[in-house]
């Protein structure tokens, strides 16, 4: 009889134990997800760097407490994503350029790869629904369609950033086959996005599919016009505020396009920006800049032709190129 209270005074102090775990996690999550603004406002781009793995490690010790936190989760898929992106990205678009040996270009795609999958598991986490899941990362594109319409407007922030990470991890693994085998259940998610609430994240979806149709040159899938599309509407509605949406149509419209004019207007609009007028966005708008200012220096490893002409007058270029309403609707896709 006395062991059986023990067993019970145990499992009682395990269970209270668990309990206030959950508690503090629950409350820090409400804190961190309130506060991301601090390492949103970072000017220093170096510094935020340096912290970023730390706070991703220290969101995923307290989510063991509490898995199923929204707010943890959204953390940290948009954060995974943010690391492999803004940083580790970088460093292999660099790497690409000058001497680095196959090897070393492996291991920094691998990395990249490691942070963009850890991103696309948490949205599938925070997005929460079982078949969509099952079906996308089985690319049935049928059960994956049947599975779209038990979502609403609430569902987008997981399946956004499960779609986008998969997308980014694709656009760096083109060389593989089973990747690219899933260029199809990718973009059906975006596209069930772009339907459900294609403002989230700054227009994310419409840059996500801008990219994504404009990754592979023409002859081999590529869709510019649909790139272009929407790259226009998220230049249009975001464009001053964040300037990721001019630089990525840059990076891939302007560039697959062969685009030179566009190209210069595009980036020389991101230098020519007063940086501190969107501190909420600081961090994301300093990175841009730094490579804005990259790829002008490097624009022949891009553009190819032997006579680049010089930018139209900035406000000319980019009303010619962004000729729809900051209203507008998502775009119909065949």
């Amino acid at each position: 009889m006395k062991f059986a209270h023990l067993v019970l005074a145990c499992f009682l102090i395990t269970s209270a134990s668990c309990s206030l775990n959950k508690i503090t996690a629950d409350s820090t999550a409400s804190a961190l997800y309130q506060g991301k603004s601090v390492m949103e406002g970072q000017a220093d781009v170096q510094f935020a760097r340096d912290a970023f793995p730390a706070s991703l490690m220290t969101m995923e010790t307290f989510l063991a407490s509490s898995p199923e936190n929204e707010e943890f989760l959204a953390l940290l898929a948009e954060g995974y994503f943010s690391y492999a992106f803004g940083f580790l990205e970088w460093d292999l678009e660099q790497a690409q350029l000058g001497d680095a040996e196959e090897e070393d270009l492996e291991n920094l795609a691998a990395r990249a790869r490691i942070h963009y999958g850890k991103s696309r598991a948490f949205g599938f986490r925070l997005l929460d629904n079982s078949d969509v899941e099952k079906a996308a990362l089985a690319n049935d594109l049928t059960a994956l369609k049947k599975a779209f319409e038990d979502l609403d407007e609430d569902d987008v922030p997981g399946l956004f950033w499960a779609a986008y990470a998969w997308g980014a991890t694709i656009n760096i693994s083109q060389s593989d086959v089973d990747m690219m085998a899933s260029l199809g259940t990718v973009e059906a998610m975006l596209k069930k996005c772009a339907e459900l609430d294609d403002t989230y994240y700054y227009s994310g979806v419409h840059l996500a599919l801008g990219v994504f149709y404009a990754m592979q040159p023409e002859a081999l899938g590529g869709k510019p016009e649909k790139s272009k599309d929407h790259f226009d509407i998220a230049v249009k509605r975001v464009g001053d505020e964040n300037l990721f949406a001019p630089y990525l149509q840059a990076r891939f419209y302007a560039t697959s396009s062969q685009d030179a004019v566009l190209f210069k207007s595009l980036l020389a609009k991101i230098n020519s920006t007063q940086l501190d007028l969107h501190p909420h966005l600081r961090l994301n708008n300093e990175i841009a800049r730094v490579r804005a200012k990259f790829w002008l220096k490097h624009m022949d490893e891009l553009i190819f032709e032997d006579d680049v002409a010089e930018p139209l007058e900035e406000k000319e270029t980019l009303d010619s190129n962004n000729s729809v309403s900051p209203t507008s609707k998502p775009i119909e896709e065949n």
